[in-house]
């Protein structure tokens, strides 16, 4: 009797809230297809299906929510925490989704029952962490919490309120330590998404736990029996976990029960079991209202409709309460009493630089890696926003990512093909014209590759490419008012007219130059106005630079490749052969951009290897030299990071040829397919080669290979270090070598 007067004695008095679920609170009911449609919700926040299942089109429209999993490191419990939640979750934590499962017990029976519970549960939970924690300012979690959007979500002042999704006693659950973990991966414990992962450091963490955990000292009920005795309550707190099957909703890797399910979905009496006003002692009491058990009722009566796809991405939508922080014209927008919590921390871009972006037509402006990025939370491109966009775990981006892409796609609008000839005309040239000061004076707002912009710092457009579908990219540079009313983003071509006399003032071809230009913009210059003199060295940093050029030993038609990793190759697209490798920096690009290819470019870095001139590959003739013919260049295509493959031709056999860098080097991979017989290729010329205990081949030049089947011949004074290939016209045959310098 005692651990019933102390619980009662140390719970905070508040009063019992019905389960609040956004995408039930925040959405009109005000007809009855939208009764149906937040019944929907309800039912599969609640988990009805967990133990009702669900048959036929009713099991589209009704799926199990993950709860959350039984104990992990991120989540262990206190004994005075587990004890207070069986007593009654409604009173700890006001608004929370978990049932009431020992209602129908009068007080000795509860408690008792509470007390083999807690014993069976604090089995399988971790101990409490006690390890040193960083420390926190609560004053500092005080202004995180109302800035990178905690508060969007759950009350502004931290305090369960009935409305907002409830925190609970987050004191008494958690440690210091443990709520750091919580808060830094709260997916590791909830997979279901609706307590997403912000970005944070562990700093920030500490700032939050001090600020959520302040207040009240912890209630101190960690006591719990250790003779004998325990065992038995644990045996029948684990009767009880199966016979309340607690194991229908929650995980863990440390119990495996079957669930125990009831009657299906459509067999239900609506006016009895968890929908009654006063649910009976055997079934879980949810703390519904009536306006909750009322669209439950319409959903489960409604008569089974195919969801469409905007109804599905709706659905989900609101399960994930993505109108909190994002407005979405019909879904919805954020609540207008919390815009002063929407922070910017650049100047002078007013609400653009405060307010998430709208998510109206997002599935037709970003590409669909995007869109999965945004949902993990990678990669903020608005760094100016103090809001941070969190991460919703990989089962939820995958299938939102789909639906947005399918469900905004405009039909009027034809996606913009783009073959890889773009800068043929020269578009990549009046790109950068039309970004420049003399241009559309873009870079006045905009930054620019990292480099700031001689104004506000707006969003950095190189990152337009990988992110923004070309079609969306041109409708928005018409008319950026249609997509965002309100904005300060200009339009250059009112009414599709261009304001600018570049090109003719032919509006398709600037936007198409302003593409190109941003897509190349890794190997062409700053536009006018950000480039500073000298400032022409091309440095690879996040994927390949293929620049082409007039290039000593590679010639007038030199394709020169820099890598992130410092090592670098130029290839010689007219005799069609790799001539020179080197380490260090790339290229200066300054004879090529200003001084019309005059001198020739050269390697800025060191170790520079000079490979053999002339075709790669060919027919050898005993006591000829190599041949200077016989390839026809095909150009060269681009992996996902950038590398580029060349492509060429001898006669039947097609030939793709790729440089890779390796720990030492550089990784060559050729395959020849089809045409029969024997082709050669020719690695390495150099005064002379010795090979190595290990097989190495090391010329003269310092340049090691490692290669199948190799050979050398003495040709002029020199040698050639030249390799057999068998064709073959059904398969393809692959050489692999292995260079270092």
């Amino acid at each position: 009797m005692r651990l019933t007067v102390l619980i009662a004695w140390s719970l905070p008095l508040i009063a019992v809230a019905q389960p609040v679920v956004p995408g039930f609170e925040r959405f009109p009911r005000d007809n009855h297809a939208q009764q149906i449609a937040a019944g929907e919700v309800l039912i599969n926040e609640l988990n009805c299906v967990a133990c009702h299942v669900s048959a036929g089109e009713k099991a589209k429209r009704f799926q199990q929510r993950q709860a959350p999993i039984l104990f992990t490191s991120h989540n262990p419990a206190a004994p005075g925490w587990i004890r207070n939640w069986l007593m009654s979750p409604h009173k700890l934590k006001p608004g929370t989704l978990m049932p009431d499962l020992l209602h129908g017990l009068d007080s000795d029976k509860k408690s008792e029952a509470v007390e083999a519970l807690s014993h069976y549960l604090m089995s399988l939970s971790p101990s409490v962490s006690s390890e040193t924690a960083m420390t926190g300012d609560s004053d500092e979690g005080k202004k995180l919490y109302r800035s990178i959007g905690c508060a969007q979500c759950h009350a502004p002042d931290a305090k369960d309120n009935g409305r907002d999704i409830p925190l609970g006693e987050l004191r008494v659950k958690y440690t210091h330590a443990n709520l750091i973990k919580f808060l830094r991966d709260p997916l590791h414990s909830r997979p279901a998404g609706r307590m997403p992962r912000i970005p944070m450091t562990e700093q920030e963490s500490a700032h939050l736990s001090a600020y959520l955990r302040a207040g009240l000292k912890p209630i101190d009920l960690n006591r719990l029996t250790r003779d004998s005795a325990a065992f038995k309550l644990q045996r029948k707190g684990a009767k009880l976990f199966n016979s309340l099957r607690c194991a229908n909703c929650h995980q863990s890797s440390k119990f495996s029960v079957q669930p125990v399910l009831s009657k299906p979905l459509p067999e239900l009496n609506h006016q009895r079991g968890c929908l009654a006003q006063k649910p009976a002692a055997s079934v879980p009491d949810f703390q519904l209202n009536a306006d909750q058990r009322t669209a439950i009722t319409a959903a489960l009566q409604a008569k089974p409709v195919v969801p469409t796809l905007l109804s599905e991405t709706h659905h989900q939508m609101r399960l994930l309460n993505c109108t909190a922080c994002h407005d979405r014209k019909v879904l919805g927008q954020p609540d207008s009493q919390r815009d002063e919590l929407f922070l910017g921390l650049g100047k002078d871009l007013g609400d653009e630089g405060r307010r998430p972006p709208t998510l109206t037509g997002v599935g037709a402006k970003l590409t669909e890696s995007a869109l999965h990025k945004v949902l993990r939370g990678n990669g903020p491109v608005r760094p100016y926003l103090a809001t941070r966009m969190p991460d919703f775990g990989e089962e939820h981006a995958n299938h939102l990512t789909q639906l947005l892409a399918v469900t905004d796609v405009r039909a009027d609008v034809k996606p913009t093909p783009r073959d890889g000839n773009e800068n043929k005309v020269g578009r990549n040239k009046y790109g950068r014209e039309l970004m420049g000061v003399r241009g559309l004076n873009c870079i006045t707002c905009h930054q620019l590759a990292g480099h700031k912009s001689l104004g506000i710092q707006a969003l950095d457009l190189a990152s337009a490419p990988e992110r923004l579908r070309p079609e969306w990219f041109r409708d928005y540079l018409i008319n950026p008012a249609s997509f965002r009313p309100g904005t300060r983003m200009p339009s250059f071509w009112p009414e599709g007219k261009a304001v600018s006399s570049i090109l003719g003032r032919n509006t398709e071809l600037q936007i198409d130059s302003l593409w190109v230009y941003l897509n190349e913009l890794e190997q062409t210059r700053l536009p006018e106005g950000l480039e500073k003199k000298g400032g022409f060295e091309l440095k690879p940093v996040n994927r390949p630079i293929v620049f082409r050029t007039f290039m000593a030993d590679a010639g007038t038609h030199a394709i020169a490749i820099g890598f992130p990793a410092g090592v670098h190759a130029a290839f010689d697209s007219e005799s069609v052969g790799w001539t020179t490798l080197w380490r260090g920096k790339f290229l200066d690009a300054e004879s090529t951009w200003d001084d019309r290819f005059t001198p020739l470019a050269k390697p800025l870095g060191t170790n520079i290897i000079k490979l053999p001139s002339g075709p790669a590959v060919g027919l050898l003739q005993d006591g000829m030299p190599w041949p200077k013919g016989g390839l026809d260049f095909l150009g060269y295509r681009l992996s996902k990071g950038g590398t580029p493959t060349m492509l060429y031709r001898h006669g039947k056999t097609d030939i793709t040829d790729t440089l890779t860098p390796i720990s030492d080097g550089l990784q060559r991979r050729m395959e020849f397919i089809g045409g029969e017989g024997n082709l050669w290729v020719r690695l390495a010329v150099a005064r002379e080669f010795r090979t190595s205990e290990r097989g190495e081949w090391i010329g003269d030049n310092k340049l090691t290979l490692i290669v199948p089947n190799a050979r050398k011949r003495a040709i002029k004074g020199s040698s050639e270090l030249i390799t057999p290939i068998k064709l073959k016209a059904t398969d393809k045959t692959v050489l692999e070598v292995q260079l270092s310098w």
